[in-house]
């Protein structure tokens, strides 16, 4: 059991418990031996094996498996929020998916092959650069200026590995890479349009160079980033014009129905670009702040846009399909049971 210690750890932490918690969970283990295990200073007898198996809700051959999805650097947005004992959470989660993930890719032999559309990572210190930036992606990647019907289906197709997870309020979201494979994380607690502009912004983290700029004007570029690709300047000012005085609620909302972003991402979109002054700026926040979260506004008109990765799917399906896996080893690789496959192969015979 050489893995044992490490995975045991990870099992542990992917469900946000302390030693204690499991231990109490168990109920025949003190939280003194878990640690002993968790260190490699003991290693459990079969029955305590099972009972952890069936606490922690993994196969015993979770155990035997080395881990081997290294992470690079993990930064959360709102990390000065978001406790440790939930961030730990989140990233064993993170590397859980990502493991199955590249198991079913390697079963496939399948290649994942990811190409920056700015060609190196390009630095950016001026909010025209990331203008540029984002008009090179849509060209590249040839979406033009149409509103994106589905920000993670893109994503996916463009080589970029999409994981929605259920978090905390403190989490938007984040981007990691896994050696060569760039990977966003996105929580799936949150509205549409909000996941949208949280995918592309941590786009423009995996595209864009940063390094120089603090904090602060980091996650403003990256925001910037967000909104030009969901709404390139051109439309911007085709749909809201060159200088305004008053926009009313209805425009913001018609636009948000047709390119997936929200009211106050639109706002900011108008200040930035010059549409609006700053003192009209201030007087939109003040007005829609007690309804932030848009309740009772208009939706996206795509809002079928899925919050899960159709990629992780359809390669579990095949993975079936072509008998390269038994049904038991695929819903292993789904995270889902056996029961619920059947239903996602077949749901007409369900």
């Amino acid at each position: 059991m050489i893995n044992f210690p490490e995975r045991l750890r990870s099992a542990r932490k992917m469900r946000g418990w302390s030693l204690q918690e499991l231990a109490n969970q168990v109920g025949i283990i003190s939280k003194q031996a878990l640690g002993k295990y968790e260190q490699g200073l003991m290693k459990p007898e079969e029955s305590t094996l099972y009972a952890l198996t069936k606490a922690l809700g993994v196969k015993a051959d979770y155990f035997l498996k080395p881990q081997r999805v290294t992470l690079g650097p993990v930064e959360f947005r709102k990390k000065s929020s978001l406790k440790v004992k939930e961030s730990a959470t989140l990233a064993e989660q993170i590397r859980d998916y990502l493991e199955r993930y590249l198991e079913m890719q390697e079963l496939l032999q399948v290649k994942n092959e990811f190409v920056n559309p700015l060609g190196e990572k390009k630095k950016v210190s001026t909010c025209e650069d990331v203008e540029e930036a984002a008009a090179k992606v849509l060209n590249v990647w040839q979406l033009g200026t149409n509103p994106i019907p589905n920000v993670i289906e893109m994503l996916e197709e463009n080589g970029i590995c999409v994981l929605t997870i259920s978090g905390p309020a403190s989490f938007d979201g984040l981007a990691t890479w896994v050696g060569q494979l760039p990977v966003i994380v996105l929580n799936k607690e949150y509205s549409v349009d909000r996941r949208r502009f949280t995918a592309l912004h941590e786009l423009g983290h995996l595209l864009m160079d940063t390094n120089h700029l603090d904090d602060k004007e980091c996650e403003k570029y990256c925001h910037r980033f967000a909104s030009a690709m969901l709404l390139p300047k051109e439309v911007a000012l085709r749909q809201l014009g060159n200088i305004r005085s008053n926009i009313s609620l209805g425009e913001f909302l018609s636009i948000k129905k047709q390119y997936g972003i929200s009211v106050q991402a639109l706002m900011r979109r108008a200040f930035d670009l010059g549409i609006i002054n700053k003192n009209y700026y201030q007087f939109l926040c003040i007005k829609t702040a007690p309804n932030r979260k848009e309740e009772g506004f208009s939706k996206f008109n795509f809002a079928g846009e899925s919050d899960h990765s159709y990629r992780f799917e359809q390669l579990l399906m095949r993975l079936v399909s072509e008998n390269v896996v038994t049904e038991s080893k695929a819903a292993f690789l789904g995270g889902i049971s056996v029961s619920e496959l059947r239903e996602k192969l077949d749901p007409v015979a369900g």
